[in-house]
């Protein structure tokens, strides 16, 4: 039933058959290019700052431009 339908979009409506061979390839590419990347030796790059680092000293007041 499946090889028939591909079989079939493949001449008359080649997009449906790209899309699916797309559909079943991301799947199998999850499983093979992770494993791949550890054994060649790729290591995560560290996380952005999501801030900036408070300084550990006690804060100034500011003076001179108060209302």
């Amino acid at each position: 039933m499946v090889f028939l339908f591909l079989k079939t979009s493949l001449y008359k409506q080649p997009v449906f058959f790209a899309s699916f061979v797309m559909a079943l390839t991301a799947p199998v590419l999850l499983f093979v290019v992770y494993p791949m990347r550890r054994e060649a030796g790729y290591k995560l790059p560290p996380d952005i700052p999501r801030s900036f680092p408070i300084p550990a000293r006690q804060r100034e007041s500011v003076t001179g431009y108060d209302d």
